[in-house]
């Protein structure tokens, strides 16, 4: 678990409401983080939220646990043991009831941002059309563009993201999802792109720059004053 897990890591968590070791993949979906590693297979995590407003973890309830690492996502089974208020913060610990397993998903926690990029199709035209993303996963992104694009189409994404302490640049193939005009905006779209064939060593760097920036974020929440 030490090679996978650390303090500061993303949980997305689902109520477990099926038989044992079968993921229910229905209901709400919490978000927290892992506060401590307290052996193999007790952590303990802030209370989530929800709405903005706490959601109390009731003792012996079982979860769906979802990890989001820069070696990929994550699951297991784990039930509450107890919760408690420490330095007027609220956590519960979890005990894991089922081993942490690598977890195929085509969901991705997505990042609101403000990235400039560029894009070329792969066929047809061969102009560069500049854009803006607003959001961004492992599995694709969200931008802004004067141009509309065909759903189905195939381009390229360059875009250029820091984490690390460096700067990486991207150049992903990719598929248009969906692009539609923008709400109460006399021009512009808004675009929707899958990543095709995206080498893990991409999207573990696309990760790691969501993970810091969504941990910055928290901080400055946290502490809005430094």
């Amino acid at each position: 678990m030490s090679i996978s897990l650390s303090v500061g890591q993303k949980i997305e968590m689902t109520r477990y409401r099926r038989t044992p070791f079968k993921l229910d993949g229905e209901g709400k979906t919490y978000v927290s983080q892992v506060t401590d590693i307290k052996d193999s297979s007790i952590i303990q995590i802030a209370m989530p939220m929800e709405g903005g407003k706490m959601v109390l973890l009731e003792p012996g309830e079982t979860y769906n646990l979802y990890f989001y690492t820069v070696r990929g996502l994550f699951h297991c089974v784990a039930q509450v043991e107890s919760r408690y208020r420490s330095n007027q913060l609220y956590y519960a610990d979890l005990v894991f009831v089922s081993e942490l397993e690598r977890y195929q998903r085509r969901q991705f926690y997505r990042l609101n941002c403000i990235v400039d990029m560029s894009c070329r199709l792969t066929e047809g035209d061969d102009a560069l059309y500049s854009g803006v993303i607003i959001d961004i996963s492992g599995g694709g992104l969200r931008f802004n563009s004067e141009k509309q694009f065909e759903p189905g189409a195939q381009l390229t994404a360059y875009f250029r993201l820091a984490a690390g302490g460096a700067e990486k640049d991207f150049a992903l193939l990719s598929r248009v999802v969906s692009s539609s005009r923008l709400v109460n905006r006399e021009s512009g779209y808004e675009n929707r792109l899958e990543f095709l064939d995206i080498t893990e060593n991409a999207r573990e760097a696309i990760v790691k720059y969501i993970f810091e920036v969504d941990r910055k974020r928290r901080k400055r929440e946290r502490n809005p004053r430094e």
